[in-house]
């Protein structure tokens, strides 16, 4: 059966048919998009997913802003980048210091797309964890013999003793690499390995680690339960593969894609596109204004709440993490939220988009009056027109907060320069003003 092809946030390349539609109003009420979206980094967008197919009110399905392939039942739905494969690598590349360039054959498909995105990223973080050696976890291990391997276990030598035995009982804690973290990191790699199709995507570091690691587990390992690998207690040196072990969990756990899906059980996985445009304006914005003067709203310790209780001060309610702050978080010079979404009429901003900047600004009322606050978001080709929110700007909040809305460019150097010309005109303005 021929797959239906979408681009992210557009039709597909043909009316689905009346099954089809059935299928895809399926797909869209019983398939969750964070079971089939593989996490590439912390994000914002992350935690407010998106559907990965909608029916508009004219009857037309779109797709979300996910891109991948997904099987259910018997049936597969593509989709495609539309901005492209380059500009989407040109994104991972930044966004995750990762040397990614797609081969010329993969703008024929998603699954090759999917396959080196998380072969890059899988790879770039566990060279990263395996920086002070493999992830060995420290387990308790009892011993009866004549002499103490470890620590004296006095109350079972004691017992030992009484019963006429001569021996000593010891507990040691030697280091297992044979643990939920392996066994993930193992049993991932296979699935990449099926799904990149090429023996060189491993790299040398990679290359040298797993022999050691599957000799420890076994070359098909058991993959951990989700309680298994929560219950890993990490150590200073092994903290670093806890990122390693999640990823790996996911990419084993979904088993990549399938050739077909006969059942109601759905395979294949997706990339968000919206949290790679996040993750890219955020080393954008690194780049543009230092990275010390720049917090991601995931790093964010103690964000400020939407509302405050009168009675009891320290209590808050809602709390407000947005994507980007410039300068420091108590005393911000900028707000910028990303959007993976077209800024044009007549759709214009979204309601709760527009909402949800005023409460940021809001929230740092108490501050200073000058904060700046702006939707970002992506310049798409063939949009000639600007909407109407962003050829009235720049706007004023009722408390001063100077808003934009913008749509910024796709390529590192521009975009950097973007930013620097929209904190700029802003303080430019503030100056001018007072």
């Amino acid at each position: 059966m021929d797959a239906l092809t979408f681009a992210d946030l557009a039709g597909a390349d043909r009316a689905p048919t009346a099954e089809e539609a059935a299928w895809l109003a399926e797909l869209a009420t019983e398939v969750a998009p964070s079971l089939v979206t593989a996490r590439l980094g912390r994000s914002c967008a992350a935690d407010e997913p998106g559907p990965i197919v909608s029916c508009d009110p004219t009857g037309v399905w779109r797709a979300g802003r996910y891109v991948g392939e997904l099987y259910r039942g018997g049936r597969v739905i593509e989709i495609r980048p539309r901005l492209g494969v380059e500009a989407i690598a040109h994104w991972a590349s930044a966004a995750f210091n990762l040397r990614f360039a797609p081969r010329s054959g993969d703008t024929t498909g998603s699954q090759a797309l999917i396959a080196e995105f998380l072969a890059a990223i899988w790879r770039a973080e566990l060279v990263s964890a395996a920086r002070h050696g493999l992830p060995g976890i420290r387990t308790h291990r009892a011993h009866i013999s004549e002499v103490a391997k470890g620590r004296l276990d006095v109350g079972s030598t004691l017992r030992l003793r009484a019963s006429g035995r001569p021996q000593i009982a010891s507990i040691s804690r030697p280091k297992n690499i044979d643990n939920p973290i392996t066994r993930s990191i193992v049993a991932a790699d296979r699935v990449i390995d099926g799904l990149v199709g090429r023996r060189d995507w491993r790299g040398d570091r990679v290359e040298e680690l797993m022999p050691r690691l599957r000799s420890a587990s076994g070359p098909r390992p058991k993959l951990p339960s989700r309680r298994e690998l929560a219950g890993v207690r990490y150590t200073p040196i092994t903290l670093p593969y806890k990122r390693t072990a999640e990823l790996s969990y996911q990419i084993a756990k979904r088993r990549g894609l399938q050739s077909r899906a006969t059942d109601d059980t759905t395979a294949g996985l997706l990339i968000d596109v919206a949290e790679l445009w996040e993750l890219f304006l955020l080393h954008c914005a690194r780049v543009a204004f230092g990275a010390s003067n720049v917090t991601h709203g995931t790093g964010m310790d103690a964000a400020r709440p939407l509302l405050r209780s009168q009675r009891h001060p320290e209590s808050g309610l809602g709390r407000l993490y947005p994507d980007i702050v410039v300068g420091p978080v108590d005393r911000p010079v900028a707000i910028i939220d990303a959007k993976y979404k077209p800024l044009a009429d007549p759709r214009g901003v979204d309601r709760e988009d527009l909402y949800q900047l005023n409460a940021y600004l809001t929230a740092h009322t108490d501050t200073h009056s000058a904060l700046f606050g702006a939707l970002a978001y992506v310049d798409f080709p063939g949009q000639v027109r600007s909407a109407y929110a962003e050829a009235r700007g720049p706007w004023r909040t009722e408390y001063g907060h100077r808003v934009v809305f913008t749509r910024l460019p796709t390529t590192e150097e521009a975009c950097v320069a973007a930013l620097t010309s929209l904190v700029r005109a802003d303080r430019d303005e503030s100056q001018s003003s007072g």
